[in-house]
């Protein structure tokens, strides 16, 4: 039992130090890529850089969960994440913002396809505590971004074969560490599996009435889905959540250039890694995680709120970034718990669930992405700088209202629909 113990810890922590080096090459390109392109372009096609890649991880998290089998294969896995770093790497070559927007496509579509895989591994790791497997991936990937972001402010912008050669090599390292330990989770699985038989046939001499109750027990659900209202608002969080990283890329060279454009990223990944795991250990019951996304969408409108108001002060922006990091910070974690709840509730495939939810979550992302560039150029046009940021709080408010009772409501009847019977 201790060394399963060991090895489940071992695997887990490899797993999130792969993902803390990826998480940081991402970082490192992201906003560096953006103010680039709406520098030389316009922040229409900034946007459609990030729309790509949030498009092809919608098509990669779709296929993920129509053939989970084929997606949570561990060299699947690795392999698709290799494809992301190979195709973000080639952007390095192109000079024009469409063929760049095409590979980004490209290397979402492997995100999409690796990451559910991800934290379906994660979760067959049984002997830790679901609510503390996420935290930590979530600790991990902000770590990973503050060292990216760090990285971004002094690597020269303009020598993007040097800064996409770092990000390839990330992605090698996250695909190597993701391979070794999921092999060796197949390898405790199969053993698990096989006690798990070795019961199965010690009970074979129980009464018939019981073992026909057993099965009923174990049989999985026909209908095991989330309902849709809970699944539309992962996607307007992060719908909303993605836009300054639009917003914040082109608002910080027009309107307050006396501060980096990596800045604010930096400094919310750190709050995020100070504040991450002991918010969400406060979370414990259902009803605990169902307040944790209402606050996440409250901190999101008070960010925005932040910026409608003081929009052209460097420390307004900081204090927005900050709030935007709270709101994840409250958000993402408690989302997967409750998500991983209602699979174990309703005996449904967990990976195919965190796959529909990457999904939507994905879709969310691409929205908010082009949102961002589009609707930063239009409050520019109209010569009002406030215009997009007043939109993204009219809608995190409305989000806060139903947060509240409706998603809740859906949910927990959903459970009791679908939990076998």
């Amino acid at each position: 039992m201790q060394n399963k113990k060991f090895n489940a810890v071992f695997n887990s922590y490899l797993i999130y130090v792969g993902v803390a080096i990826a998480s940081g090459g991402v970082a490192l390109y992201t906003p560096i890529i953006v103010s680039q392109t709406g520098k030389h372009f316009s922040g229409f096609w900034a946007a459609s850089i990030l729309f790509g890649l949030n498009l092809g991880r919608v098509l990669g998290s779709y296929a993920g969960s129509r053939f989970p089998k084929a997606a949570n294969h561990p060299w699947a896995v690795s392999g698709n994440i290799f494809l992301e770093g190979i195709a973000l790497y080639c952007m390095a070559f192109l000079d024009h913002a469409w063929a760049l927007a095409t590979l980004a496509l490209l290397a979402g579509l492997g995100s999409g396809l690796s990451f559910p895989g991800l934290k379906n591994y994660l979760l067959k790791l049984r002997e830790l505590d679901q609510s503390a497997l996420f935290s930590r991936l979530a600790f991990a990937i902000r770590m990973g971004l503050v060292g990216g972001y760090l990285t971004a402010s002094w690597v020269p912008h303009d020598h993007l074969q040097v800064v996409f050669f770092i990000v390839l090599v990330t992605f090698i390292v996250y695909g190597v560490f993701m391979l070794v330990a999921m092999k060796s989770i197949v390898k405790n699985e199969a053993l698990y599996l096989t006690a798990q038989s070795q019961v199965s046939i010690d009970a074979g001499m129980m009464t018939q009435e019981m073992s026909e109750t057993n099965y009923s027990e174990n049989t999985p659900s026909r209908i095991a889905e989330l309902p849709l209202m809970f699944y539309l608002s992962n996607a307007l969080f992060w719908c909303f959540a993605v836009q300054p990283m639009i917003g914040f890329s082109l608002h910080i060279p027009k309107f307050t250039p006396d501060i980096p454009v990596s800045t604010p990223f930096w400094l919310a990944a750190l709050v995020i890694i100070f504040f991450q795991i002991p918010i969400s250990k406060r979370a414990i019951r259902t009803r605990d995680h169902f307040k944790f996304l209402q606050i996440g969408y409250l901190c999101l409108f008070v960010s925005f709120l932040v910026m409608i108001i003081f929009g052209h002060s460097s420390t307004a922006v900081i204090t927005s970034a900050i709030l935007l990091s709270f709101g994840q910070v409250f958000y993402g974690p408690s989302l997967d718990v409750l998500t991983a709840r209602f699979a174990d509730k309703v005996k449904a495939d967990t990976g195919q669930l965190m796959s529909r939810q990457m999904l939507y979550q994905s879709m969310g992302n691409m929205i908010g992405s082009m949102a961002g560039g589009v609707l930063f150029d239009l409050a520019q046009s109209m010569h009002n700088p406030a215009l997009n940021w007043i939109i993204l709080a009219i809608g995190s408010l409305a989000m806060v209202v139903l947060s509240k009772n409706k998603i809740p409501q859906f949910y927990r009847n959903a459970g009791k629909f679908n939990t076998p019977h």
